[in-house]
Order: structure tokens, then C-alpha cells, then sequence
């Protein structure tokens, strides 16, 4: 069946640059362009300083302290913790990364690091704020219920996980810490932040000209409804499909809780984009999915009850 399904899938492809190469072209070129002009600048710096602090061990040091919070809250160790800050303010697939990394060092447990993708995977506050809320909502009023209904249905998704996911704390060897810690060499480290930086932001350059092309497929599609069409869209990639979704114009009631929910789940292009960042791990997507499943259909309800109380207080 993965044959047949990616031998349709290339055959679909090449129809595709052979029979429309100036819309094929045009979509690549915008999504080369949301890579370069977007993701390059904000993410990479990102990348290649959490790299470094992780193998200096500033961020262990750091969040020591707050050991406490981590624990009773989040039910995470302070490098856990880390994961999920990097995920909330880095953005897609940082959270990912970030978890995929802390585990290769041996600085959180399998157990914690399947627990940490179930809900440390975010889309990035500029996103929420600037592009989701007043660009395509024009609804300023709408950025602080949009922190809330996402981050509390990303929190209720990590009390339904922990329990599947437990883990001792303890469970890493000190050791492995100590070895690690007498090894580093800061100019080694910055090489390999860098180094790895680059790989992982090429890959999901790829995997954004990658998808940018099966949304070109997707509105050559023909007798699709034009609602049916941009539900598919957002599903496949949130950016472009958040924005077919929005100018729709349906009501608030639907568009706003709909808008969060798909942006919560990310669409298929992040989970690509995720799937790339644990590939040199033994870490499974399934957690990845079940999170974001969960998460989504949390952020449906909680949009939309949100959207409630504001009509009955208005």
C-alpha cells in the first residue's frame, strides 16, 4: 500500500510540473519565499543559541531554580521545562527539535521527551498575534483569548499524557552529565550548533516548497467545493490555509474557533517538519500526533465557548 500510495502520489507530482509549471513554479517560489523571508531570520539565531546553551549547560543552571514549578505544574524536569518554553516562543517545529535534542544528550528520558512532544510543539506568538488575529481576523481585541485558548488547551492535552508517559526524574545517569560537562569545548559546540542549525532549517525549506506545491495541486482540483477546498488547504499547511479559511468570511463563531484549531494542530506540513527533527532519534511521531489531536479539538471547544461568553457579555 506505501508503494502505491507514493507511486501515486510522484505520478500526481510530475502531471503536475509537466502540465502547470507556471502555477507549479509560483508556488514553489512562495513557499522558497516564507522560508527565506520568514523562518530563515527568526528561527535559525533560535537554533543555533539553544543548541549552544544546552551543550554549556547554561539552560540546566538556569531553570535549577524553578525545579519546583516544573515538577507540580507540567509534571517536567527543569530540562523539560526548557522544551517547552523553546516550543512556545520559538514556534513550529522548535518544540520538537528541542525535545528530539535534550533527549540525543541525554539530558531528559525517552519517557519525558514522547510526554514533551504530546504538548511543547507551538505556533509562535507573532503568528497568533500579528498574522492570525489582525491580519486575517482584524480583530486586535482577539491576540490575549488567543494566548489563553491555546496555551490552556495545550495544557489540559499534557494532564491527559502525563500519566501514559510517567518517568523517574532520576532516571538519567549522572555520569553521563559529568562526562559531557568535562568534553565541551565552546568552540566544537558553536561549530555543531551551527552545523546542525543548517541542516535541520534546510530540511524544512524543503518540506515548505514540498507542501506549497500539493496546495497548488489542491485548488486545481476540480468539482471540489470551494469550503471542502479551504478545510484541506488549512489541513495540509496553516499559513495559506488559515488565510483561504478567512477570507471566506463566515462568522466569527466559526471562523475564529476553526482558525485555532487548525493552527493548533499545525497540518500536515508540520508534522512533516516534526518528524524531520527526531529522525536521528528513536523517537516515535505517534505522541506528536495524539498531542496534537487532542489539543486541537480542546482548542475547538474552548474557542468556541469562548465566543459564546462574549456574545452573551456583549
Amino acid at each position: 500500500m506505501k508503494r502505491i500510495f507514493f507511486c501515486l502520489s510522484f505520478s500526481c507530482f510530475l502531471l503536475y510540473l509537466l502540465f502547470f509549471p507556471k502555477t507549479a513554479v509560483a508556488c514553489a517560489r512562495a513557499g522558497l519565499m516564507l522560508w527565506f523571508n520568514t523562518l530563515l531570520p527568526s528561527m535559525l539565531p533560535f537554533m543555533i543559541i539553544s543548541g549552544l546553551f544546552m551543550k554549556a549547560g547554561f539552560a540546566e543552571k538556569l531553570l535549577a531554580i524553578t525545579k519546583g514549578f516544573w515538577k507540580s505544574v507540567f509534571h517536567l524536569t527543569p530540562m523539560g521545562g526548557y522544551g517547552l518554553l523553546i516550543g512556545i516562543f520559538c514556534g513550529y517545529p522548535m518544540g520538537a527539535k528541542t525535545a528530539a535534542d535534550l533527549y540525543q544528550d541525554h539530558r531528559i528520558s525517552r519517557q519525558e521527551a514522547c510526554y514533551l512532544l504530546t504538548f511543547s510543539n507551538h505556533p509562535g506568538p507573532a503568528f497568533l498575534s500579528s498574522y492570525l488575529c489582525v491580519e486575517l481576523l482584524h480583530r486586535e481585541w482577539l491576540i490575549l483569548p488567543a494566548y489563553g485558548v491555546l496555551y490552556l488547551s495545550s495544557f489540559f492535552t499534557s494532564l491527559l499524557f502525563r500519566r501514559c508517559y510517567s518517568f523517574d526524574e532520576n532516571s538519567l545517569p549522572e555520569f553521563k552529565r559529568k562526562e559531557a560537562s568535562a568534553a565541551f569545548s565552546w568552540g566544537e559546540a558553536l561549530d555543531a550548533s551551527i552545523m546542525n542549525s543548517f541542516l535541520s532549517i534546510t530540511k524544512l525549506g524543503g518540506y515548505i516548497i514540498l507542501f506549497s506545491l500539493i496546495q497548488g495541486i489542491l485548488e486545481l482540483l476540480p468539482g471540489l467545493p470551494a469550503d471542502l477546498k479551504c478545510l484541506l488547504l488549512g489541513f495540509t499547511e496553516i499559513t495559506t490555509g488559515t488565510m483561504a479559511i478567512a477570507q471566506r468570511n463566515w462568522n466569527l463563531s466559526v471562523s475564529f474557533p476553526l482558525l485555532m484549531a487548525l493552527t493548533a494542530s499545525g497540518g500536515l506540513c508540520i508534522a512533516f517538519q516534526s518528524k524531520s527533527m527526531l529522525a536521528e532519534t528513536d523517537l516515535p511521531l505517534s505522541p506528536y500526533l495524539k498531542g496534537k489531536s487532542c489539543s486541537s479539538l480542546f482548542t475547538l471547544l474552548l474557542g468556541r465557548l469562548f465566543i459564546e461568553i462574549v456574545k452573551i457579555v456583549i
